[in-house]
């Protein structure tokens, strides 16, 4: 199965988006816009990483099957996903990181509990 022009850019989107926010997350500049996102960033970057793979892959795994059988809607959802994809990142980090929003989110600190083995 070979993936279509708008899977691979989908799938580039979503690597830079992923980079960039954990690149910003470190450096303290910037804060996750998503709350469901951030909600699983409270339980440690693995678990975002794992999140936010998951809502890449999956849905793109569900489309390129789909276009076996209507390969036109599925060219259109994939490109008005990018469309959508990309005006909603614009608009949270314009929104949130320049403070127009009038929403204050913590940055990035990570997970305070630990774990202990060996009890």
């Amino acid at each position: 199965m070979t993936l279509t022009r708008e899977s691979l850019l989908l799938i580039g989107i979503c690597a830079v988006d992923l980079a960039s926010t954990l690149i910003l997350l470190q450096s303290g500049i910037a804060r996750e816009g998503n709350p469901l996102m951030s909600y699983y960033l409270k339980h440690g970057i693995g678990t975002f990483v794992m999140v936010k793979l998951s809502l890449v892959f999956l849905p793109i795994f569900i489309a390129e099957w789909c276009k076996q059988f209507k390969p036109k809607f599925v060219r259109f959802m994939l490109r008005a996903t990018i469309a959508t994809y990309l005006g909603a990142y614009l608009v949270v980090f314009v929104m949130l990181n320049l403070g127009l929003s009038g929403v204050t989110v913590e940055p990035y600190s990570p997970p305070t509990h630990s774990i202990n083995l060996t009890e």
